[in-house]
């Protein structure tokens, strides 16, 4: 599927010498508006671990439980960040749950870093073109803005995710929605 689709970017793994800049994109206000506290703490322990499991020469797994860390490029140039992590569904995953398909799940988190590519209507395309060009073995994929985020909300609906349910993060006591897209969706439109 993927090799008969043409993208305007590129996805990469981030590399260890990514996370000076790594970090000053999460220190952005407009970033940290949603992610801060304990929950950056978590994502920048993640990188940590992520960076530590490629030293190993460990790949991007579809049976890893480290959550994988992406940068996206529009020529050459990196703009956004991802970061996605695999759903089991024989534990108590918070999003097993919600799942209904057989076959692969996985959650993903976005973040455009570069301001100049923030109010141009790329999100939708990059959320698109990610999945597509990564993710095409998936059946489902999750997604968990804070409910008052409208802004994420309309773009993830507009990618095709549908709110499934809601739970307050223990690292930001608010509501947060849980958001599913299941990737037929996606290949139909």
């Amino acid at each position: 599927m993927k090799d008969q689709l043409s993208f305007r970017f590129v996805f990469k793994p981030a590399i260890e010498s990514q996370r000076e800049f790594i970090h000053n994109w999460l220190q952005q206000d407009y970033i940290r508006e949603w992610v801060h506290g304990q929950g950056l703490n978590n994502l920048l322990n993640g990188l940590e671990k992520f960076y530590q499991y490629r030293k190993k020469g460990k790949g991007l797994e579809r049976d890893s439980k480290i959550t994988q860390h992406w940068i996206a490029y529009d020529n050459n140039r990196p703009f956004a960040y991802l970061l996605t992590s695999n759903v089991f569904k024989n534990t108590a995953d918070d999003y097993a749950k919600y799942s209904e398909l057989e076959g692969l799940a996985i959650t993903l988190d976005i973040f455009i870093c570069d301001t100049n590519y923030l109010g141009k209507g790329l999100a939708d395309i990059l959320i698109k073109e990610f999945l597509l060009s990564n993710f095409s073995d998936v059946f489902e994929v999750f997604i968990d803005p804070e409910k008052n985020n409208k802004r994420a909300v309309h773009v993830y609906e507009k990618v095709g995710f549908k709110i499934v349910g809601e739970f307050l993060a223990p690292w930001h006591p608010v509501p947060h929605h849980i958001m599913k897209l299941n990737m037929d969706d996606l290949f139909r439109n």
